[in-house]
């Protein structure tokens, strides 16, 4: 079972659909997922980054 997704950077993604599929909430694969990094400084402020850390680690290339 393998379905097309459309990707923002990609384009059209062939990955794998939902195995079980049940009558009354099918369910289907919506999107490939979020951007590589689009949740860092969120996460990075969550563990106690300041904005100005952040900033630094992304000027030397940590992330």
């Amino acid at each position: 079972m393998v379905t097309t997704v459309e990707d923002d950077d990609l384009g059209p993604v062939r990955m794998q659909n939902v195995m079980w599929r049940m009558g009354g909430s099918p369910g289907r694969i919506r999107h490939t997922g979020r951007r590589h990094g689009a949740d860092t400084d969120d996460v990075l402020s969550e563990l106690g980054c300041t904005a100005d850390e952040i900033e630094a680690m992304r000027r030397d290339s940590v992330v």
